[in-house]
């Protein structure tokens, strides 16, 4: 029998995502375009200071839209290696797949409103 838990798997299995995440970077001008609004919502976070069930919100909200683009863009690319060819069920599959990271980034955008409106109202 295997043995329940390897600490040397654990960290050959980050060293997985964390390529997947340099890959994603670097190939995919929608999650650079996520991972700048996201470093821009943290770096408004520290300079207003916003309560911790915010950070929490925020935190959620990031993970959430850059997760959903990671599964849009793996979705995306087992469509292509699958069905290379032009296809309108393959385009369906696409759509819907980047439909789901537009919902999610809408919400996400809409609690950025929520908690730094307010806040910059507060400024002027």
């Amino acid at each position: 029998m295997g043995r329940l838990f390897s600490f040397k798997k654990l960290i050959r299995n980050f060293g997985y995502a964390f390529s997947g995440l340099k890959t994603a970077f670097r190939s995919e001008q929608n999650f650079r375009i996520h991972a700048i609004a996201a470093f821009i919502v943290v770096l408004l976070a520290f300079v207003f200071r916003i309560t911790v069930y915010e950070w929490l919100v925020i935190i959620v909200c990031i993970s959430a839209v850059t997760g959903v683009e990671l599964i849009n863009t793996s979705i995306e690319k087992i469509c292509n290696l699958v069905h290379p060819q032009t296809d309108a069920r393959v385009k369906q599959i696409k759509d819907i797949s980047a439909a789901a990271v537009l919902l999610v980034a809408a919400g996400a955008f809409v609690v950025g409103l929520l908690i730094f409106i307010p806040r910059m109202i507060n400024l002027i």
